[in-house]
C-alpha cells in the first residue's frame, strides 16, 4: 500500500494528549499542508488561528462548554454540563479554522464550509504524518454564533477548530459503516 493510503487509513481522532508541547516546525508543516486544500474557483476563503497558550485554550474550553450547556440539544448540554468534560481534550494545540463570510474574489459565499473541511482534513493526514495526532471540532461554528469578533477577523466566521499535539494512545479503529454506502450505475 502505498504512503498516501497508509495516512488516509492510519488516520483517527485523538482524543487524548500528552502534556509534551508540539514545535513551531511541525504546527508549520500541518498549516502549510492546509494552504494545499483545493478550494472553488481557487478562492482560498480560509483564516487560521493558531493558539498555543494553554490559559487561552482553556478560556476558550470553558466559553465553549457554557455555549454547550445553553444549546438546547440535551446531549450537547450534557457533554457542555459534565465537569471533567472538555471540548478540546486539553490538546496543547488549537488551530481555529475561520471561513469568510462573503468571498473577496467573487463578491458572493460559495464554497467557503467545503474549502475549510478540505484544509482540516489536509491537516489531520499531516499531522498523522509527522508523528501528531488531531481532531475536528466541529461544534465551533454553532457555539459562536453570538460571538464572532472573539473568534474571527473582520469578514470570517468561525466554522471548525482542530486539536493538535502527541497522541497518548492509539485510538483503536472504529469499524466503518460500508453498507449501502456505495452505489455503482454501470
Amino acid at each position: 500500500m502505498n504512503e498516501v493510503l497508509r495516512t488516509i487509513m492510519e488516520r483517527r481522532s485523538v482524543r487524548r494528549y500528552k502534556a509534551d508541547p508540539v514545535g513551531r516546525e511541525d504546527i508549520e508543516t500541518v498549516l502549510q499542508a492546509a494552504l494545499y486544500a483545493p478550494t472553488g474557483g481557487s478562492a482560498e476563503p480560509w483564516h487560521f488561528t493558531v493558539i498555543t497558550d494553554g490559559r487561552v485554550i482553556g478560556d476558550f474550553d470553558a466559553r465553549a462548554r457554557a455555549a454547550m450547556a445553553e444549546s438546547g440539544i440535551e446531549r450537547i448540554e450534557a457533554m457542555g454540563k459534565a465537569p471533567h468534560y472538555r471540548v478540546f481534550f486539553d490538546a496543547p494545540v488549537v488551530i481555529l479554522v475561520c471561513g469568510e463570510k462573503v468571498l473577496r474574489r467573487t463578491g458572493r459565499h460559495l464554497s467557503a464550509l467545503a474549502d475549510c473541511s478540505a484544509a482540516i482534513q489536509n491537516m489531520l493526514l499531516a499531522a498523522v504524518s509527522i508523528g501528531l495526532g488531531g481532531c475536528w471540532i466541529g461544534l465551533v461554528r454553532y457555539l459562536f454564533e453570538r460571538e464572532p469578533a472573539f473568534m474571527a477577523p473582520d469578514g470570517y466566521e468561525p466554522l471548525f477548530a482542530l486539536t493538535l499535539g502527541h497522541p497518548d494512545g492509539i485510538p483503536e479503529e472504529r469499524a466503518k459503516r460500508r453498507e449501502g454506502t456505495v452505489a455503482w450505475l454501470e
